[in-house]
């Protein structure tokens, strides 16, 4: 025998109250005036017949979902990162969070999709994490005409019309590089910088990797020292740093500091530093621009870092669709977060 589903109409009935009572405490409905007891009486209520709302039914009268999409390469650590900030906020918030992936689609087909799952009701906002140079003209043309709550974290940095996440990542090199070399450290030798790249980047520029140069030259500039930008390719998930340690040390004396633009180079980089018998953080001072491998953490000696803030940006994202869902979008902005120093032993 199918057993009976519990309504709001039993809950009203064990409790004594009215049904729009049980409404009012179930969803928090403000204009209502509802007891401290009362309201305990309809929770022991609902736990007492372990009554649970009709998510369908509740999304018809409110014409929401109470979720929302979050898009991104389950494959990248950072959006596993990103996703740990969304569901900490939507938790709070009483959302679900609605995974979607590009996986083998076309990148295009599979935002349009979240477009379709829009219309349909299924979400009510969409999260973005994008490329840090992303700037679909198409894409932002159709979230705009479907009037979907979104925020791009990384994407649109320079665009008007889209709300923006952003990490500030011309801050974080400048907060490195004090951490690497403090005010009191006249006469130190000036920072190298180690820019990692990979080939299929061709020539595009990166907007985040740019930022970060720059950074790194207005530093050295600002402190009278002269830039030393080093680039080194990729390649199959390494890097060969052992013959440019070897011929950064050839002038002898004490080598420079080097601040590493990926921290998931930096393993290979301690190898090759042992190789030649160098010290991390002794004979040789390493710090990295980001935290991508939780390097603060998980290397030995623990790296010195700054970490972006993807955690929080997923807070935010959360906090600024549902501002749009409940105010209405409003004039689209952009929100620089600042990076999160991760001091180590490296540097």
């Amino acid at each position: 025998m199918v057993k009976k589903r519990i309504t709001s109409h039993d809950v009203a009935k064990l409790a004594g109250v009215s049904r729009s009572v049980v409404s009012a405490v179930l969803n928090n409905t403000p204009g209502i005036g509802v007891s401290a007891e009362t309201r305990e009486t309809v929770l022991a209520a609902i736990r007492e017949l372990n009554y649970h709302v009709d998510a369908q039914a509740r999304s018809m009268k409110t014409g929401r979902s109470m979720t929302l999409a979050a898009y991104g390469d389950t494959r990248h650590p950072l959006f596993m990162r990103l996703l740990e900030g969304m569901q900490q906020e939507c938790e709070a918030s009483g959302y679900h969070i609605l995974l979607c992936s590009p996986g083998q689609r076309n990148s295009g087909d599979a935002r349009n999709e979240l477009l379709d799952l829009y219309h349909q009701r299924k979400i009510d906002g969409i999260v973005t994490l994008d490329d840090t140079s992303y700037r679909n003209r198409d894409w932002a043309h159709k979230v705009k005409e479907a009037g979907v709550p979104y925020v791009s974290v990384e994407g649109y940095d320079g665009t008007e019309g889209i709300y923006s996440i952003l990490a500030d990542y011309r801050g974080s090199v400048g907060m490195a590089l004090d951490y690497m070399l403090p005010g009191d450290s006249a006469g130190t030798n000036a920072p190298v910088y180690a820019e990692v790249f990979h080939s299929s980047a061709g020539s595009r520029v990166i907007w985040a990797e740019k930022n970060r140069r720059d950074a790194y030259t207005d530093w050295c500039n600002l402190h009278g020292m002269k830039p030393s930008v080093s680039r080194h390719e990729e390649r199959e998930g390494q890097v060969e740093w052992q013959e440019w340690l070897s011929q950064l040390g050839e002038g002898g004396g004490e080598l420079p500091p080097v601040l590493v633009n990926w921290s998931s180079a930096v393993p290979d980089l301690y190898r090759a530093a042992h190789r030649l018998d160098l010290r991390i953080g002794k004979d040789l001072r390493i710090m990295a621009a980001d935290n991508t491998i939780q390097g603060h953490r998980l290397s030995l000696p623990s790296l010195s870092c700054v970490e972006i803030p993807y955690v929080g940006m997923g807070q935010e994202a959360v906090r600024c669709v549902l501002k749009q869902i409940g105010q209405g979008p409003g004039t689209p902005g952009k929100l620089w977060l600042p990076a999160l120093l991760r001091p180590g032993e490296s540097a």
